[in-house]
């Protein structure tokens, strides 16, 4: 009997020995408001697997899905916080922190393409714009920018094939002034929506349009909440931007700090890759779904460009932007 016991105790012992042999010695909790099959959250567990092998296990990143923690319009002031390590909002959502972030939501950046905009967002604006929500959230953001796509107009009833199609219509929109501004000259009305509430404001008739991706609408089957129709207009890119909590950035040891920041900026180019394909295949299962999707002339888009483009100091000086950092944008641009 005595031995059993010895045995036993010395084989629980092993076990549990193991178990913290097999532990991490550092964890980051990240906040995601989209779902599992979301093209964010599949590509952040590539990450996760990435830095979990780079680090020989010493770094475990454990991944919060489908707003069970935080909804994307509150993760930046709960990384900000330290409620929460790491989160990777759209740009848009830290307006209200730094005006500056709205600027993929400008005029000017309607109808552009993804080169046009890569050109900005990862060189000397982009980190000008990384340096002030550093200096305004005290957190660091990781590097580039990941992608979700460009935006594309959704609608339960009425067919949309040019911009001039939206005037009257309630929009979802996500947030951000200069996305509100938007539709308010195009002549829609914008309503502020968190994603994990769009089905049910689409059901209800709160909204009868939405701005979203065509990722976004597959991964959450809006075919169900009535959703028939959509047109690409290429109205702005949506894009996430990574944010850690400095404090927890400034605990893990320099290697692993390396490990992080490098990592990121190995697999961002291919995630952009990655989402773009992803973008493509979400229109052709949407349309296998009964949804239509129009894209628009290139005389309708030059038209609303113009537009919207007269309507772009004043949004600026509402919104507050540092017209310096407009310069430097439009330079960059080429616009």
């Amino acid at each position: 009997m005595k031995l059993q016991k010895f045995l036993t105790a010395t084989a629980l012992t092993v076990v549990l020995t193991s178990s913290a042999a097999m532990a991490a010695d550092y964890k980051l909790t990240v906040t995601l408001d989209t779902s599992p099959q979301h093209v964010r959250n599949v590509w952040l567990k590539d990450f996760a697997k990435a830095i979990e092998d780079k680090s020989s296990g010493r770094l475990e990143i454990e991944i919060f899905e489908a707003a069970a923690k935080y909804k994307d319009s509150e993760a930046a002031a709960a990384v900000a916080q330290g409620a929460i390590d790491i989160a990777m909002p759209q740009y848009q959502l830290i307006s209200r922190f730094v005006p500056e972030s709205d600027f993929e939501q400008l005029p000017m950046f309607y109808g552009l393409g993804r080169d046009e905009i890569y050109a900005a967002v990862d060189g000397e604006v982009g980190q000008d714009l990384h340096k002030r929500i550093e200096d305004k959230l005290r957190v660091k953001v990781l590097g580039r920018p990941i992608d979700l796509g460009f935006g594309t107009v959704f609608s339960t009833d009425v067919e949309l094939k040019t911009p001039a199609d939206l005037a009257g219509l309630k929009v979802r929109v996500p947030g951000g002034p200069a996305t509100v501004q938007r539709y308010e000259t195009m002549g829609s009305v914008p309503v502020q929506i968190s994603w994990p509430d769009v089905p049910q404001a689409l059901q209800t008739g709160t909204v009868s349009s939405l701005w979203a991706t065509q990722e976004s609408v597959a991964s959450a089957k809006l075919w169900d909440a009535g959703v028939k129709y959509a047109m690409e207009d290429r109205q702005a890119i949506v894009q996430y931007v990574p944010l850690i909590n400095q404090r927890s950035f400034d605990k893990l040891p320099e290697d692993l700090q390396t490990v992080l920041l490098s990592t990121w900026d190995e697999m961002v180019d291919g995630q952009r890759d990655f989402a773009a394909e992803r973008q493509q295949a979400a229109r052709d299962l949407n349309a296998k779904n009964g949804i239509v999707t129009s894209d628009p002339s290139e005389e309708a888009l030059v038209e609303m460009r113009q537009k919207l483009l007269a309507a772009q100091p004043g949004l600026v000086d509402e919104l507050g932007i540092d017209p310096d950092f407009i310069t430097k944008l439009s330079a960059a641009i080429g616009k």
